[in-house]
């Protein structure tokens, strides 16, 4: 499967940012949770208009709100600053070690700062079967 090792991000990713599950770092707290009951995951964000990537918050980081929950908490007090991501011109190979070496589903993709996307596991899986046919 050369062919689908070749291939880059932008051949594969998310494009539609408007779909992302996406809050800004001052959000409630509350609100994260509502996405999380849906998405399982929010990128967090400076703002709706720049788009600057801060952080991720996943279900697993909602096991800290069981144990410490406080009303005034925003995005940022609970996402996890240390983001892996990706660009669009990187290779699907490259993509596939950073996802298994990090143990992660998805990684943002990532120009200037800004998020444009994401690339997913299943988005892979659905490519590698396309190539198949």
């Amino acid at each position: 499967m050369e062919k689908f090792f070749d291939l880059k991000v932008k051949d594969v990713m998310q494009y539609r940012v408007w779909d992302l599950p996406i809050v800004e770092e001052n959000a409630d707290i509350k609100f994260v949770l509502v996405i999380l009951t849906t998405r399982g995951y929010v990128w967090v964000v400076n703002n709706p208009r720049e788009l600057k990537l801060r952080g991720i918050i996943t279900e697993h980081d909602a096991l800290e709100l069981f144990n410490n929950f406080n009303e005034e908490w925003r995005a940022k007090d609970l996402m996890k600053k240390d983001i892996i991501f990706c660009k669009k011109d990187e290779k699907i190979e490259d993509v596939i070690e950073k996802i298994r070496k990090n143990k992660v589903r998805r990684l943002p993709v990532i120009e200037n700062e800004q998020l444009i996307g994401e690339i997913t596991l299943r988005l892979l899986i659905e490519k590698f079967y396309s190539l198949l046919l």
